[in-house]
């Protein structure tokens, strides 16, 4: 992408500013699965340093995905910092939707380059992965959905169950399920009474 393609022969001794809204969609490798963001603001500045490059920034924007509790739209505002060293031959790039090697060094993502420029855009997909959180919700004291008649708990109690909760019935309910086996249990009380009330008279 040529928003973070940042030429070699453009830095300066105070480096390159970048300040860039980019589309997920570029970003994101051909096979990869749809990603909850629609774009990321790159903000930094890439420094020389002897014969490598360090970037140092933030990456920021918005998660948009249905909330894991209640499937209402939830939005989640992100940023984190960013921190790579850029590598000569350190990786190869066999073709534009591929990223070069990536290696940890701590707090520090060791990328890297060929050629006379540096593309910010792996390093950038890397954190916007690592960054996405398993579960998404729209509010922290989401009351998610009710299991047994599926009303949104956010906007007030279901009419089927009380404020406090879902009233734990037992075996009550599996009985109003089953009114056949409800009805079978209570002749099988009758005849048991009625063989009881028989043997107390026959003594």
């Amino acid at each position: 992408m040529d928003k973070l393609r940042v030429p070699l022969t453009a830095l300066t001794p105070d480096g390159v500013p970048v300040d860039s809204v980019v589309s997920v969609a570029d970003l994101s490798p051909q096979d990869a699965e749809p990603f909850p963001a629609e774009s990321v603001r790159v903000r930094g500045t890439l420094l020389e340093m002897s014969s490598e490059y360090l970037f140092r920034g933030t990456i920021s924007g918005v998660f948009k995905r249905a909330c894991d509790r209640c499937l209402e739209e939830a939005e989640v505002a992100f940023s984190v910092e960013a921190l790579w060293v850029f590598k000569e031959g350190l990786g190869t790039k066999t073709s534009d939707s591929e990223a070069e090697d990536v290696e940890d060094d701590g707090d520090m993502t060791v990328c890297g380059f060929e050629g006379n420029e540096i593309d910010l855009a792996p390093c950038v997909w890397e954190e916007l992965v690592l960054a996405t959180p398993s579960k998404l919700l729209c509010r922290e004291d989401c009351a998610g959905l009710c299991p047994q008649c599926g009303v949104n708990l956010n906007r007030g109690p279901c009419a089927r169950h009380e404020r406090g909760g879902i009233k734990n019935k037992g075996l009550a309910e599996l009985a109003e399920l089953l009114p056949e086996l409800r009805a079978r249990s209570s002749e099988e009380k009758s005849c048991a009474s009625t063989k009881e009330t028989n043997g107390k008279n026959k003594t």
